[in-house]
């Protein structure tokens, strides 16, 4: 069942509901008043009989005196608008064209004795008639005996039935109007999720995360629309960034897998080549197959798309860590690697930082003369490697940290260009920034700032 048929069908099942409510509370004080009425209208008849003003049933027409005896008091008809029984004192009913039965409250009320005054002389039945429904009140005499009073109610059930029919009718228009309007707010409702849900179909069909999101309402579901164009544009850059690696892979592969070729044909003439040249290719091949592994390596690594929820964070002092690391690269290169650190607590990950500035050293290294130092200087969270090379141009200082990417000075250099790329990567994971400068006495300081404990 779609959401527009759920919809409509609450807001039916609310208008019929309410409908049923107001009817329920319609009908009830409906009937309440008439009983109020009809039980009026019996008891002023059953008091108008008690009181003499009106003739009883099985008496004659005639008259009576009101306190004083010149003056008669005619008595009124009974009219047929009702029934009406009398019990005299000694128990003799005196009905009139129809016999009431004598119920408990009409025996209560004549068993009264004469001039007794009793909180409750009125007492009411519902009774039946040959299958018509009657009210029926029986008052006690004055003089003894009961009075019985009945009103037929089949008006007052006519009247009930009609309200019935009534309130039915309208609940069920209620009931109607409100799933037409149901149906018509959740169509208005939910033309968004539709066009959403055509966006993400096609999308599904045809890959093409550049398809346009055409919703710009500010409610949640406008809230939805601008978190899926988020995720459209981040798939859209996730892909492109997949692209661009894959072809600059390439592009990088093939330079060492050309030389490879290359000297492994030279191989064919193996015995021919003098011992020097022999050694030279066997050194060229050592050579493009130690490029190749750091390059596969460092694309692992950026192609493995760390994140901050793989990081094993814990408190480390970035002056330990870079103390390690130099120790490492100085037994491996021989490089003199000189210090000058002060205690600089940070929260990290240890070895994606130790990772950082291996990078960072073996930047340095590539582009420092042999035999030259290079410097490591850590203070308050923020960590520089400084080498003796050329420097970095000003006009290259805004790229260096991108992926592949190789001034003009370094494309004949070994080297994937991925590098500083990982160290951007790193960095960019513990909420820090990178940066290049120039050296003091000359080269490049390349380096990165962590938020210190």
């Amino acid at each position: 069942m779609s959401l527009r048929a759920k919809l409509a069908l609450l807001f039916g099942a609310m208008g019929l509901l309410a409908s049923a409510l107001v009817g329920v509370f319609a009908f009830r004080a409906t009937a309440g008043e008439l009983v109020e009425t009809t039980d009026a209208f019996l008891t002023t008849r059953a008091e108008e009989i008690a009181g003499g003003s009106r003739r009883s049933p099985g008496n004659r027409p005639s008259g009576g005196r009101n306190g004083d005896e010149n003056v008669v008091v005619l008595q009124q008809p009974f009219e047929e608008d009702a029934l009406a029984q009398t019990i005299t004192a000694d128990g003799d009913v005196l009905p009139a064209s129809m016999a009431l039965p004598v119920t408990d409250n009409t025996d209560a009320m004549a068993a009264l004795e004469p001039g007794r005054v009793s909180t409750e002389n009125v007492r009411f039945d519902d009774i039946s008639i040959d299958g018509t429904s009657y009210r029926m009140v029986s008052m006690a005499l004055p003089d003894g005996g009961a009075v019985q009073v009945a009103r037929a109610t089949g008006e007052d059930d006519d009247v009930l039935s009609a309200l019935t029919l009534r309130i039915g009718l309208i609940a069920a228009a209620v009931a109607v109007a409100g799933a037409v309007a149901g149906w018509l707010i959740a169509r208005q409702t939910t033309s968004s999720l539709r066009r959403l849900a055509g966006v993400a179909s096609d999308v599904a069909e045809t890959g093409d995360f550049t398809t346009a999101v055409d919703v710009s309402s500010r409610d949640e579901i406008g809230q939805l629309a601008t978190s899926f164009r988020s995720m459209l544009a981040a798939l859209e850059e996730s892909r492109e960034q997949q692209l661009r690696l894959v072809h600059d892979a390439g592009h990088e592969l093939r330079t060492p897998l050309t030389s490879l070729r290359a000297n492994v044909a030279l191989l064919d003439r193996f015995e021919r080549l003098a011992p020097d040249d022999r050694r030279e290719i066997v050194a060229a091949v050592e050579s493009e197959l130690v490029e190749l592994s750091d390059l596969f390596t460092e694309l692992i690594e950026l192609a493995t798309d760390q994140r901050s929820t793989d990081m094993h964070v814990e408190a480390i002092d970035l002056a330990d860590l870079a103390e390690r690391v130099a120790e490492r690269w100085e037994r491996r290169t021989s490089r003199e690697i000189v210090l000058s650190t002060t205690s600089s607590p940070v929260d990290g990950d240890a070895a994606m930082l130790e990772r950082a500035i291996t990078n960072l050293l073996s930047n340095a290294h590539k582009f420092s003369p042999e035999g030259s130092p290079i410097e490591i200087v850590v203070a308050a969270g923020r960590l520089a490697v400084r080498d003796s090379g050329p420097g970095v141009p000003a006009a290259d200082r805004a790229r260096i940290f991108d992926r592949f990417y190789r001034s003009e000075l370094t494309r004949s250099m070994p080297g994937s260009g991925l590098g500083l790329a990982i160290v951007s990567q790193i960095v960019e994971l513990h909420g820090g920034t990178v940066f290049v400068d120039d050296a003091p006495d000359g080269g490049a300081e390349i380096g990165f700032t962590l938020a210190a404990r």
